[in-house]
């Protein structure tokens, strides 16, 4: 498997996983959307990126905190219930893409 398909799949997959919780807290369409499509394109960024002074671990939670920064203010007013489910999805499936890109690329 090629590295752009690895990044892709990591992708899909980290972004079903995403979605799990969303989809049992009932969150509307549009965040559900918005959530798969932010950890599909984190994984090609860390996959194709590196933060300089972090370690491999930590180069996926960086990443998709400062992906997930914007989505918190934008569900700030309307669906506070998210916030910390998002927060947390971000540290744990941004270890996630990081031990993919660490042990499977």
């Amino acid at each position: 498997m090629d590295y752009i398909t690895l990044a892709l799949v990591s992708g899909v997959v980290v972004g079903v996983l995403a979605l799990i919780p969303m989809l049992a807290q009932r969150g509307s369409t549009r965040a559900c959307i918005a959530v798969f499509l932010l950890y599909f394109f984190a994984a090609v960024i860390v996959f194709y990126g590196n933060l300089p002074y972090l370690p491999w671990w930590g180069d996926g939670m960086g990443t998709t905190i400062m992906m997930t920064l914007p989505l918190l203010f934008i569900l700030a007013g309307k669906e506070r219930k998210t916030i910390p489910v998002l927060l947390l999805n971000a540290l744990l499936l941004g270890f996630l893409i990081s031990v993919a890109k660490r042990f499977l690329a």
